[in-house]
């Protein structure tokens, strides 16, 4: 079992234990603090597009799926946590965050290779 494999299944757990929290009654929140909340909205997804970006190189299905679980996460709260109605700015925090990972990730792997011939130039030669 590789460890990208290993890392799908925690993030997986983990995306279901915050589910099952999330859709609680009176589940942890930071309330009425609108700003604050989607901050944490996109801070959160932000880290879950990360942890399955580096998981599965970046894969655009993968992403695609994130990005309904996000959106039908807003809904099952809605739905099973009794709450008014659905919260479409937390909605559009969580696809922020998705979208935030997915290009730091595209940026940072059209980075990495300039960086590696950079530092092949800057080094001097080994000549033993």
């Amino acid at each position: 079992m590789s460890l990208s494999a290993n890392a799908l299944r925690i993030g997986c757990v983990g995306l279901l234990v915050l589910a099952a929290l999330y859709c609680l009654p009176g589940h942890p929140s930071a309330g009425n603090l609108v700003p604050l909340d989607e901050g944490l909205h996109v801070g959160l997804f932000l880290g879950v597009g990360l942890w399955f970006g580096l998981s599965a190189a970046r894969d655009v299905r993968v992403f695609a799926a994130l990005a309904a679980f996000a959106a039908l996460l807003e809904v099952a709260q809605w739905m099973l946590g009794r709450f008014p109605h659905v919260e479409w700015a937390d909605i559009v925090a969580n696809e922020a965050g998705l979208a935030m990972a997915f290009v730091l990730l595209w940026w940072f792997k059209r980075r990495l290779p300039v960086a590696r011939v950079r530092d092949e130039r800057c080094d001097p030669p080994d000549h033993r």
